[in-house]
């Protein structure tokens, strides 16, 4: 059985739970990822699947942090030198340009699948020609791969400068066994969620403010996730009397608490670069549990969004906007239903794991597998 070495630097989003999974039903994998705080859960497990840590302790979005990277690079560096493997799949930079070079090196196909570009996600304090080098580098390992993955074809723009020589779309969505049936008891309440990263730029606090104020009008909210805010969103959170903070919720669960909303909210800034683009999971995750989803104007999301016509658009930081579109759902359920509907069929048609996870396996049969 042939070894693929998958590389994760940030292993605690669920987006990789799927390459693991459909790879380790055909080869043999070897996880190498960095868990900086000690406290790793693995979102998938079977005999052939082994994970190799670096522990070196670090936090987020800092210089600190960066320095750190160097050594666990350098511990990357050295486990793949000597490993078996017949290929490598890296996510993301934080592991790609070491990936790439082992793969030279040692003559082995190269796999390189970006979930974010990392210049966009860097802190925007910080000096931008970190910025520009950190692209640069990206695109020359996007263009030095045998097969590169981007979770959107909309997001090439980000790559401007690349030239793979293949690229292949796979979006990130759910996994097949976190799927959970669409009627789920009712409540009596009109539930607005959001489980994700509790980051700068998502208009959290907003939200939780715009929300908090509908108490009266019998709307409840639902947040989770963890990040460099959590303490901001859950200190805000405490000020309402139907505002429930959950914090970081395991990922096998994730989905069967948002079967409990009734409507999703993932807001992205677009001023900013790294949220302009992004192509969430929650919108995949939306549409799969059959719920309509309130994003910002002017970003990749809200385009899919009119595509779809699976939810609105609001002006992102507006309190005002974000109340009346939670009341016009909340009130209208014809067209929540709708909106419901639209995005199942077309999450159905082209977005069903089962058709990402082709995508992938046809990855390897492109390389001779």
């Amino acid at each position: 059985m042939k070894t693929v070495a998958v590389l994760r630097a940030f292993p605690k989003d669920a987006t990789w739970g799927k390459v693991l999974k459909v790879l380790s039903r055909e080869f043999k994998v070897d996880c190498y990822i960095w868990d900086r705080q000690r406290d790793y859960v693995p979102i998938v497990e079977n005999e052939n699947i082994s994970y190799l840590r670096c522990t070196i302790r670090a936090g987020f979005y800092n210089l600190s942090t960066l320095l750190k990277m160097l050594l666990f690079e350098i511990w990357l560096l050295y486990k793949l030198l000597f490993a078996r493997l017949d290929f490598i799949h890296a996510i993301d930079l934080g592991t790609g340009l070491v990936g790439l070079c082992i793969a030279k090196l040692r003559k082995k196909y190269f796999i390189y699948y970006c979930i974010d570009p990392y210049y966009v996600i860097l802190p925007a304090h910080w000096p931008k020609f970190i910025g520009d080098v950190a692209r640069r580098i990206e695109n020359f390992v996007i263009s030095q791969a045998d097969i590169f993955i981007i979770t959107d074809l909309l997001r090439m723009p980000q790559h401007k400068g690349a030239t793979p020589k293949t690229v292949v779309e796979i979006a990130n969505g759910p996994m097949l066994e976190h799927l959970v049936p669409e009627n789920n008891p009712d409540s009596g309440e009109f539930v607005v969620g959001y489980i994700g990263a509790l980051i700068e730029g998502r208009n959290l606090l907003t939200v939780v403010d715009a929300i908090g104020e509908l108490a009266n009008d019998g709307v409840t909210m639902v947040i989770g996730g963890y990040g460099p805010i959590e303490h901001h969103v859950k200190e805000r959170s405490k000020k309402y009397r139907n505002i429930r903070f959950i914090g970081e919720v395991p990922n096998h669960v994730v989905m069967k608490i948002e079967g409990t909303f009734d409507l999703f909210a993932y807001m992205c800034d677009p001023e900013n670069e790294g949220h302009r683009w992004v192509s969430p999971n929650k919108l995949f995750e939306s549409m799969a549990l059959k719920k309509p989803i309130i994003v910002a104007k002017g970003t990749l999301v809200a385009k899919r969004v009119a595509s779809f016509g699976n939810g609105l658009s609001i002006q992102y930081g507006s309190k005002d906007e974000l109340k009346k579109a939670v009341l016009l759902l909340k009130n209208t359920p014809q067209l929540r239903r709708e909106m419901g509907e639209k995005g199942k069929n077309e999450f159905e048609e082209n977005w069903r794991p089962e058709i990402m996870e082709e995508r992938l396996k046809e990855c390897y049969a492109k390389l001779g597998r």
